[in-house]
């Protein structure tokens, strides 16, 4: 974590915050400035990056560099080195993460969604991918559950899909992850953040809509770089009615090889779903 002396007011922390019963340390004066300016009118980014910068660096992606040198038989992913600058404007928050992981071992990041409301922890449940939609953070029975990763996902986040799952009920972790079909909110609200022990990462939002799809992972091996390309095609050829896609992102999520699907749906398996889909553009170490 950065030493609060490094902070520009040189305030102490002032205040802590549960979320879903999880602890936060909420830090003032140490915002991330957002130095970007909005020069493309017909991209109103609330988190004051234009369309020109984040096109930009999501086209440094790692993939279109190695892609030709690769041998039969060997991929490649992400590490957490290879990182950009968060392009957004991170929200201050600080998990305590040693009273996290004792509260809850199985707690692997929190999900940050700030216009959307959403801020709520990640659990991943050894071998078990529907315990947690009956069981909230603290492992206790509860109608809605709670956000969880895939059991097929590794939680350092450098898998090329990392999938997020969670219940859009009413009183579920992503009840609210609806609100990406409202093109208004889609074009303006795009970056999603997950906070992990040391780091944040960013994600860009490229898609958004409604689907049936109940085990990606299983079905789509995207660790092949051309089945990920295909899949990434399969989202953007999508005739879902409430669909949103930024096309000008397509061949940088393609080129970047490294991205984090929300799914929203009633349980882990419900095929009435919800999801928006974003590529990584960014880390900030804490």
């Amino acid at each position: 974590m950065h030493n609060l002396a490094n902070c520009k007011s040189g305030k102490k922390i002032v205040c802590s915050i549960i979320c879903s019963a999880i602890p936060f340390l909420l830090i003032s004066g140490c915002s991330k400035d957002a130095a970007i300016n909005i020069d493309d009118e017909s991209t109103p980014l609330a988190d004051k990056s234009s369309y020109e910068s984040t096109v930009e660096v999501l086209e440094q992606g790692v993939a279109e560099s190695y892609i030709g040198e690769l041998e039969e038989g060997e991929y490649l992913v992400g590490a957490a080195s290879d990182s950009f600058e968060c392009q957004g404007q991170v929200p201050d928050l600080v998990p305590d993460w040693d009273e996290i992981k004792a509260q809850n071992p199985d707690t692997v990041a929190y999900l940050v969604i700030p216009q959307a409301g959403i801020t709520v922890p990640v659990m991943q449940r050894q071998g078990d991918q529907t315990y947690y939609d009956t069981h909230n953070a603290n492992g206790n029975i509860e109608d809605g559950g709670a956000a969880h990763l895939d059991i097929g996902n590794t939680a350092d986040y450098t898998d090329p899909n990392t999938i997020i799952y969670g219940s859009d009920v009413t009183g579920g972790p992503l009840e609210y992850l609806g609100i990406y079909a409202n093109p208004d909110y889609f074009e303006a609200n795009p970056f999603i953040y997950l906070y992990v022990p040391g780091y944040v990462y960013e994600y860009r939002v490229f898609a958004a809509m409604s689907g049936a799809d109940t085990d990606i992972l299983t079905d789509t091996n995207c660790y092949d770089y051309d089945v990920f390309s295909g899949y990434i095609n399969k989202i953007y050829s999508s005739r879902s009615m409430d669909a949103q896609k930024s096309d000008y992102l397509k061949e940088a999520v393609i080129n970047g090889w490294r991205m984090l699907t929300l799914s929203a749906g009633s349980s882990t398996e419900s095929t009435n779903r919800f999801f928006v889909y974003s590529t990584y553009s960014g880390t900030q170490i804490q």
